[in-house]
């Protein structure tokens, strides 16, 4: 067995060295996810707790976070045992999921091989799920890293390790480390981003250890993402940006820096505000002074991106949810610069963070007054659509205007009209600008899908439009006999265009009043866009049937047409 072990090892250590690895840059490790049950005889319940036994992983883990079946609002703090030293960390609490789903936020404390809980209460359904991201899970792996580690610093030594610009750019952007730098490729997103508003931005803090590494830094980004993606179920990490304790700046969900991306960091207003996560915990020490520095830095170039002010309030229109502050539709006039406890019902990002909010908006306004002024654009570029909805297969009809800042039309320009995806926007046709300065096109309609137009002038210089969110309603049809026997099986078959979740079949008799009445809704399982249901009229009548989506990310709210069955007496 140790024999086949070092086989392998050797045979990937030299697979890898034959590759392009040998670069100044960091070597990224292999992330991995797992889980396990954990049952209420794992621990033993008290007065007002329960408190497991030690419980050991699957495989050595960087990160854990809980999850459970009901969305009760239970309060959770956890230890975990040092794999190398088998010293247990002290009792960290583990906030709870701020997307408002039944759970935890994930605690890094990287390469712990077991854990012991403490809970207000044993809740069902629990899991402990586990992000390895520094390629430490197995011996295998351990090894393999070491290797790559050694031959990577021996690399170093002798060619050199390059300096990295701390300075932001003339434009007052701070360096950011990308997606593909953090290794983000292996954490892919798992749908196309989606874009709003930038109103506001929400600070928060990742409650981990505080201790960390500047190296490690990358790897608790990439284990949040896997996290976020792999146990919370989410498309994407839930960050649009993260700062660590050095004053080191990632970027978070995919989408573009300097793009309005839809994230997750606030229940209810993540359409119309930016989220920056702090990697530590801060409910009992301040965020580092590199850390204030470059969150600054990141507020001053963003909110100025976008036209915002730091300082004063904006209103914006809660959506909801269950840890939000606020009912759904009601107007909250939020900081613009908030934590996250002043949106929802948290104590994120920490008290002393918290704290620390004032002086972030004080210096980020100092910033921004050193800016210097954007230049106007060449050219003006409008984007329209004939409708903000459409009902698959139609195209969308867009149409749009090329002009110079005074007004005067510009004809010639080729316009690329292109559609927002996980890595970067892909043009789908291109057209030129009349004489009048105008354009149209048409371009498919799969699924809701955020444009945008680029125009190239005569003189070469591109410019964009603005985004456009085109919505697609499904396309669904629904089939069943048009007479029935009543309490007799009736099959309700049909297809659904794209495939869209949450479909339901609603069924209303018509009363004497000769109204339709709602008398069922049931839930419908669409496989290879096609779905089938039994059903049964319980009462002689005339009744409606209509398949109804919900509305999602990918699809607007849609319905079938409306089917007629008759109901009748059981035949003598």
């Amino acid at each position: 067995m140790l024999r086949l072990m070092l086989l392998l090892v050797t045979a990937g250590l030299a697979a890898w060295l034959a590759g392009p690895a040998l670069s100044t840059e960091p070597v990224i490790a292999q992330s991995v996810t797992f889980e396990r049950g954990i049952s209420r005889s794992d621990g033993s319940t008290g007065a007002s707790t329960w408190r497991s036994g030690v419980i050991g992983a699957p495989k050595r883990f960087d990160l854990v976070g809980l999850s459970w079946r009901s969305d009760a609002d239970i309060h959770a703090r956890v230890r975990v045992r040092d794999a190398a030293s088998g010293r247990w960390s002290p009792w960290t609490p583990m906030a709870a999921d701020h997307a408002g789903g039944g759970g935890s936020e994930p605690v890094w404390d990287g390469g712990s091989d077991a854990l012991q809980l403490r809970m207000t209460r044993y809740p069902r359904g629990l899991r402990a799920q586990f992000v390895n991201s520094t390629g430490t899970a197995t011996l295998p792996a351990r090894v393999l890293t070491a290797a790559r580690g050694a031959v990577h610093r021996a690399y170093l030594a002798v060619s050199g390790t390059p300096a990295h610009a701390q300075a932001p750019n003339a434009d007052g952007r701070p360096p950011i480390i990308s997606r593909e730098a953090w290794g983000a490729d292996q954490c892919k997103p798992r749908a196309d981003p989606i874009y709003g508003e930038v109103k506001a931005a929400v600070i928060h803090h990742t409650v981990d250890a505080n201790d960390y590494s500047r190296g490690d830094s990358a790897a608790i980004v990439r284990a949040i993402c896997r996290f976020h993606r792999d146990s919370r179920g989410w498309y994407d990490i839930g960050y649009n940006f993260l700062v660590d304790r050095f004053g080191q700046v990632f970027e978070g969900r995919a989408g573009g820096v300097d793009q309005p991306v839809i994230g997750a960091q606030a229940e209810g207003y993540n359409a119309s505000t930016t989220g920056i996560a702090n990697l530590g915990t801060f409910s009992g020490v301040a965020a580092s002074p590199a850390a204030v520095e470059a969150t600054s830095q990141l507020l001053a170039w963003k909110l100025s991106l976008h036209g915002v002010p730091p300082v004063g309030r904006t209103l914006v229109t809660s959506g909801g949810g269950s840890t939000n502050r606020r009912r759904a539709g009601a107007k909250v006039a939020l900081r613009r610069i908030s934590g996250h406890r002043n949106a929802d019902r948290t104590s994120c990002p920490g008290n002393r963070l918290y704290r620390q909010l004032p002086q972030i908006r004080q210096r980020t306004a100092e910033l921004v007054a050193t800016l210097p002024p954007r230049p106007a654009p060449p050219a003006v570029v409008t984007l329209e659509a004939a409708g903000d909805q459409v009902s698959y297969p139609q195209p969308a009809d867009l149409r749009g205007r090329v002009s110079t800042s005074d007004g005067a039309p510009i004809r010639g320009a080729d316009i690329a009209i292109q559609i927002a995806r996980t890595d970067g926007f892909k043009t789908l046709r291109t057209v030129t600008s009349a004489g009048d300065g105008s354009w149209s096109a048409e371009v498919p309609s799969g699924y809701t899908r955020t444009l945008r137009a680029v125009a190239t002038l005569p003189g070469g210089a591109r410019v964009p439009s603005g985004l456009l969110r085109v919505k697609v309603a499904p396309k669904i049809s629904v089939h069943a006999a048009k007479r029935v026997v009543a309490k007799r099986s009736l099959t309700v078959s049909g297809s659904v265009r794209p495939s869209s979740a949450g479909l339901s079949l609603v069924i209303a008799r018509k009363g004497s009043d000769r109204r339709y009445h709602t008398v069922a809704r049931i839930p419908l399982r669409v496989k290879s866009r096609r779905f089938t249901a039994k059903v049964r009229l319980r009462r002689p009548a005339l009744h409606r049937l209509r398949v109804v989506a919900p509305g999602s990310s990918r699809n607007a709210p849609g319905r079938s047409a409306d089917l007629l069955v008759r109901a009748t007496r059981k035949r003598r």
